[in-house]
Parts: C-alpha cells; structure tokens; sequence
C-alpha cells in the first residue's frame, strides 16, 4: 500500500488530554497508532500541558477543518485561580513574579460573597472582550510562537483582539482560590481572562487548574481516556471516530453524480437547485450514498463552491 493512500472516511476524534503533556504529544500517539491509510492528521486547538480536557483530532480531509472549528464552536472550561499572586506565564508552571501584600486583599477582597463576584464578572466580562495573546501562548509572530519568543527573553506585544464571552459562572470562591466557568470564542485565553478579572477585583491572578469541557456539542464525558486510544493500529478505533457533519452544524445537500464531478472539478453550483432553510455560508455536500464529498461555501450570493474536496477511498 503507498503511504498516500486514503482507506478512511474524515473522522474526528473527541479525544481527553490528561494535564503534564502536550496537545503535540496526543497527535503524535495517534499518528503512530493508528491503521495505515488515514491520511493527514491535526488537532483543533490547542490546550496548556498543564491544562486537561476536550482535544479534538481529525484526520482525512478533516484535518483541514481547523478554521472552521474554530470560527463556529464555542469552547467551555472550568478553571480554577489563585487570587493574590502572579507568574510570567498565568498559570502555576512558573514562579511566583509579584506577590499582593496589601491589606486591601486581605480585608476586602477576602470577604466578597461569591455572589457579588458572580455578578460582577458577568457585567464586566460577558459580551465582547477585548484580548491581547498572552505572552506564554501559541499565538504566532513571525512564524514562531509567542512562548518561543518568550523564553528567548524577548516580549511581543501583540495588538487587542475582540473575542467573546458567551457566559461566566462564579461557581465557588474560597479565598484565594476562585473556580469559574466560562463559554467563550475560540482564541480566548482563559489564563488571560482570569488575569483581567483579578485585575478588575484590585489585585493579580494567575490559574492553578484549567479543563476545557466541550467543543461545542462535542462534551468531554464522551472523550476518549488515554486507554482507549489507538493500539498497535488495530482497526477498531476506527469505530469511535465521528464525521465532521456531527460537529458543525451546516446544512446537508445530496448531489447528483453528475452534480459531484463538478464540484470536484472546481465548478460551481447554483443555490436555486436545492431547498435551503439556513443562514450559513457553509454547506456539506454528501453524494447519493450519504458519503461526504465537499465542504462548500457561498460565493457571489447566488452560487456555491468547495472549499475543501474530501478524498475518494482507495479499496482496502
């Protein structure tokens, strides 16, 4: 079999990233584990090591979907921050920089209900954010990320970006630690969001836990536990991939053979032939026999076009 061989339809696996390794190091055990004939392979979003959660991996024509994960699915994360302390990368993989050792922390902001709190940061935080990268991120500059820069001992700024804050939960605050939820835009850096709202509390913040919880509608009780990933290339992890179509939440429209020849050979197809009910500029476009084709996107108003054309399936 040659090693450009595509056997697989597009999956996407729900995958749970334990803390203490990388997002790189998930991917890297499935690209070793699992059968031939998969064909590219990507995750879609990256968490901390030290963070736990929803790590989605596609593979197959799937692996193209990254913008598209990213631009349509929220992500939710339950976080847990140490109020009163700060570190250069937001999180407690690095030593404590400043230290609050005012009494304003200690007799004030020590004794807020947890219900003011609650209130408080959906007023300030909830809607549009305003957000610079953090500095220890994988935000690029230059081709390199920032934590690379970072630890060269060189400091990018990065201008503000709007992202958005769907909805943020003060579940519980014992002081100083603070454990919240938020659902919010992809590209929003919960380690950043918990340093603005300690800053908007009078004092610094830096997180000591960090789970993301879903993708979506892709929930981290139905990931996949480090001892159900892919063994030795056995086929049945196969099974436990799902298809794009369950993710993001575009339209179907069945083609005709002739109809899939067109699409991919690059032309377009006009929007009047199917019945459309959604406001989405992006379509899934599946043949006769409900196996997906193409992901195709509005163009010129009236007309659609791919986007990405999903490999055909070489015969196992």
């Amino acid at each position: 079999m040659k090693s450009k061989e595509v056997l697989f339809p597009p999956l996407v696996f729900n995958v749970f990233k334990p803390p203490r390794i990388s997002s790189h190091d998930v991917v890297r055990h499935f690209k070793r584990h699992l059968p031939q004939g998969f064909g590219k392979i990507g995750h879609f979003g990256t968490l901390d090591p030290f963070a736990s959660g929803v790590l989605m991996v596609g593979i197959g024509g799937a692996a193209r979907l990254n913008d598209y994960i990213h631009a349509h699915l929220p992500k939710t994360y339950l976080a847990v921050g140490k109020l009163g302390i700060e570190t250069p990368t937001g999180d407690y993989t690095s030593e404590i920089s400043q230290l609050d050792e005012s009494s304003y922390l200690t007799t004030e902001i020590a004794k807020l209900p947890r219900e003011f709190l609650h209130e408080r940061m959906k007023e300030k935080f909830e809607g549009d954010y305003l957000q610079s990268p953090h500095q220890y991120s994988a935000a690029k500059y230059m081709g390199k990320n920032l934590h690379e820069w970072a630890r060269l001992g060189v400091e990018i700024k990065k201008d503000e970006v709007q992202r958005k804050i769907y909805s943020i939960e003060v579940i519980k605050y014992s002081f100083p630690y603070f454990v919240f939820r938020a659902t919010v835009s992809s590209g929003t850096y919960i380690r950043t969001l918990f340093s603005d709202m300690a800053r908007d509390l009078g004092t610094f913040g830096s997180l000591i836990a960090l789970h993301r919880e879903s993708v979506g509608s892709v929930r981290q009780k139905e990931a996949l536990r480090k001892i159900n990933w892919p063994k030795e290339r056995s086929l049945e992890i196969m099974g436990r991939g799902m298809s794009p179509t369950t993710i993001l939440p575009f339209e179907k429209i069945i083609l005709s053979s002739n109809q899939v020849k067109e699409i991919k050979n690059g032309a377009f197809i006009k929007l009047n032939q199917f019945n459309l009910s959604t406001s989405h500029n992006e379509f899934w476009m599946l043949d006769e026999s409900q196996s997906l084709v193409a992901l195709a996107e509005k163009i010129e108003g009236d007309k659609l076009k791919a986007r990405i054309n999903f490999h055909e399936l070489n015969s196992l």
